[in-house]
């Protein structure tokens, strides 16, 4: 009779799981490519001015690298934000009108390439108007056909399976919008900034910003840094563990990074200004550069060079503070293969020459 029972059951587990698969509506999404100078532009490239590089229209959220962005009601911009091409993706759109209360997966990009960027239309506008939500329940977008959506009224998100996208999303964590800007418009030689900022500069930029950030927003990072002694400004008294966790979720919400080079020093942070050498956007990729990264971080979040939030401090021969926390981590992330942007899939292996 137990046999009887557990086969029973095990029976109805797999006739609802069957169930559930045959009922979702079979809707098939626009799918597109955005892998060519056919279908695609690419941004942060040597011929591209600086100005455009460094504008407003190039900010974007870090937990967003495939920034999908509207240009009016009926068009959209998708950009690749990431130094590496980028597969099998679903956008997904959350709309602010009545009746849409769940994300609608919008459509499938089948590739883009790293800093790939194209607008298009709204694929209900010239397309079939039904979907799905992320549920998997038909939403039927037939009253934006001929009005499109307002810009403000929308708003929008990527996901997927596969290990790329999946490493991504770990950024979902951060707060952080990342714009590129030249801190030495007047090219003034008697500063530490670089007079301009390259596309060189920018791409390998965008690649630190990914890898620096998926190591501040890991679970291991969190827990040492919560167990580590670190020191405040006054460069004596230990931060409690609530304090500790409050400047950890600092670091998480903060809410933006201008990122610039800079010559003669490795850094320079404060506020929103996140300032790095050549040597450190050259060898992000191959090796830990937390001593230097992290230090310019804790500035960012309100920390002078007493605490070592900034400059490492030694207590009982040991070296505390975040930049050590950082350098292990990071090697962690080296040897566990963690980093999404690897020397093997940045599309510019020059750049690192």
């Amino acid at each position: 009779m137990k046999l009887l029972f557990k086969t029973l059951v095990c029976s109805s587990f797999l006739f609802l799981s069957c169930s559930d698969k045959e009922n979702i509506p079979n809707i098939e999404l626009k799918t597109y490519s955005f892998d060519s100078e056919t279908n695609s532009t690419l941004m942060f490239q040597d011929e591209e001015p600086q100005e455009v590089m460094t504008s407003e229209s190039r900010m974007y959220e870090i937990s967003k690298v495939i920034r999908v962005k509207p240009i009016d009601n009926k068009t959209i911009e998708v950009a690749n934000f990431a130094p590496i091409d980028i597969e099998d993706i679903t956008i997904t759109a959350t709309i602010e009108a009545e009746g849409f209360l769940k994300p609608i997966k919008l459509f499938k990009i089948d590739k883009i390439r790293a800093h790939g960027k194209q607008e298009i239309s709204y694929p209900f506008i010239d397309n079939s108007s039904v979907f799905l939500n992320t549920s998997n329940q038909e939403v039927d977008l037939s009253i934006f056909k001929d009005t499109g959506i307002d810009p403000n009224n929308i708003v929008f998100d990527f996901t997927g399976d596969n290990e790329i996208i999946q490493k991504l999303k770990g950024l979902r964590k951060l707060n952080w919008v990342i714009k590129y800007h030249d801190f030495d418009a007047e090219n003034n030689p008697d500063n530490n900034w670089a007079e301009d900022i390259t596309a060189k500069d920018i791409r390998r930029f965008t690649g630190l910003m990914i890898n620096l950030g998926l190591v501040f927003a890991s679970d291991d990072f969190k827990n040492e840094f919560i167990n580590e002694n670190i020191i405040g400004n006054d460069g004596t008294t230990p931060l409690t563990e609530s304090e500790k966790k409050e400047a950890y979720n600092i670091i998480l919400n903060k809410p933006r990074y201008n990122c610039g080079k800079v010559v003669n020093v490795s850094g320079l942070g404060g506020g929103s200004t996140f300032g790095l050498a050549e040597h450190v956007l050259r060898d992000y990729i191959r090796k830990e550069t937390g001593f230097i990264t992290a230090h310019e971080i804790g500035h960012t979040i309100g920390y002078n060079h007493s605490s070592n939030m900034t400059y490492p401090h030694e207590v009982d021969g040991v070296s505390t503070g975040i930049s050590p926390v950082t350098t292990r981590i990071m090697n962690q992330f080296f040897e566990n293969n963690l980093y999404p942007v690897t020397l093997e899939n940045y599309y510019m292996s020059s750049d690192f020459e």
